[in-house]
């Protein structure tokens, strides 16, 4: 008699976990949206088509924004500063406010970034540069 009981205690106990889960895993929104301008100046179009990018989890925006934060400060890139790959904007999606935004060059051995509204560049390794290009499902053109 008590087994019945007991049985039905543990299903509802794993119900309840479950749907605890599943409550944090789909209500958790992020509190800055990303919006990537794709540069196409580079192939004769003078224009940056800028298009919002959906991230799932808001740990990918902080591991974004990790990676620029601590980055290593460089003098002088090695890049066409003309000819950067991405513009990543910030935005808040409460005031529909850019927060930053920041330019971006791949290269072969990482990333050169400038973070606007802050002086100079800042270089990232190749395992840094692929996180980021993971995080924001980057097309290569």
């Amino acid at each position: 008699m008590k087994k019945p009981y007991i049985i039905l205690i543990i299903v509802t106990v794993f119900a309840m976990f479950l749907a605890g889960f599943y409550y944090e895993r789909m209500h958790i929104k992020s509190n800055k949206e990303i919006w990537i301008g794709y540069n196409y100046t580079k192939f004769g179009k003078n224009e940056i088509s800028f298009k919002p990018m959906y991230i799932e989890r808001q740990s990918g925006i902080n591991q974004l924004e990790e990676i620029f934060l601590y980055s290593k400060i460089i003098d002088h890139p090695t890049v066409d500063l003309a000819k950067y790959d991405i513009q990543l904007s910030f935005k808040s999606p409460v005031d529909q406010s850019f927060e930053y935004s920041s330019l971006l060059w791949f290269t072969k051995s990482g990333a050169i970034l400038k973070l606007n509204g802050f002086n100079g560049f800042r270089s990232v390794n190749i395992d840094n540069a692929e996180s980021i290009k993971k995080i924001i499902k980057y097309t290569e053109f």
